[in-house]
């Protein structure tokens, strides 16, 4: 799911299971709560796992559950273009600051980044630490095991595009973003189960990280500017 930058409407992926799974990309008005239209997704029998759009609104960015990252025109509701780029689901998209590049993580534990401008050209494969991209595992006594699929948020930026926060087993994991390399700079505690959910927040010269985890617990952490 995901909102215009507009304000006036937003988009989600659902998936029905009756029979065969059909999944659909709809956009609906915010102020009605009526179904606007229904974005072209091929073929239908994919879910879309992920949404982002750019920051006026004109691209949206779907991964879904075929591996493929979809691209669409929001000024004429087409898909521009398409591509594979992960073995297994997409399950985290984000436009880059510039918006000249997305970026994504899959089910087969890859952390990468595509061009917008050169269909389906991979820039990079980002070294991002096993398990950042799920699933997520608590164990316990007696054999207790709980897995839990990627459904959230994976990775976020700051605000110039620098840093990225990820996903680890009882916190968060802030990179900065090098050519096609990733430099650990600070880890975020405070967890007790793993992390399933991040978001970044730059106001007031002080950055705001928010994770999410497994056991319904969210931590704040700020970030003083140096």
């Amino acid at each position: 799911m995901a909102c215009s930058p507009s304000g006036s409407s937003f988009v989600c992926g659902i998936a029905r299971q009756t029979g065969n799974a059909e999944g659909r990309l709809q956009m609906w008005d915010m102020k009605t709560m009526k179904l606007q239209r229904e974005l072209p997704f091929d073929p239908p029998a994919v879910c879309a796992n992920c949404t982002a759009f750019t920051f006026n609104g004109h691209l949206l960015v779907s991964g879904a559950s075929d591996g493929v990252i979809r691209l669409f025109d929001m000024q004429r509701y087409d898909c521009l273009m398409s591509w594979q780029a992960h073995s297994g689901e997409v399950y985290s998209v984000q436009f880059s600051c510039d918006e000249t590049s997305i970026f994504s993580m899959g089910a087969d534990g890859k952390f990468r980044e595509w061009s917008v401008h050169r269909v389906g050209t991979r820039l990079a494969d980002l070294p991002v630490h096993e398990g950042a991209t799920g699933p997520f595992v608590v164990s316990g006594y007696g054999g207790y095991k709980q897995v839990q699929a990627p459904g959230g948020k994976l990775f976020a930026f700051d605000a110039e595009g620098n840093y990225v926060l990820t996903c680890t087993g009882n916190g968060g994991i802030i990179y900065k973003l090098g050519d096609s390399t990733l430099t650990k700079t600070l880890s975020l505690g405070g967890h007790r189960s793993p992390v399933v959910s991040v978001d970044w927040c730059t106001a007031m010269n002080c950055g705001t990280c928010v994770t999410g985890s497994m056991d319904g617990k969210i931590k704040v952490s700020t970030l003083l500017m140096q």
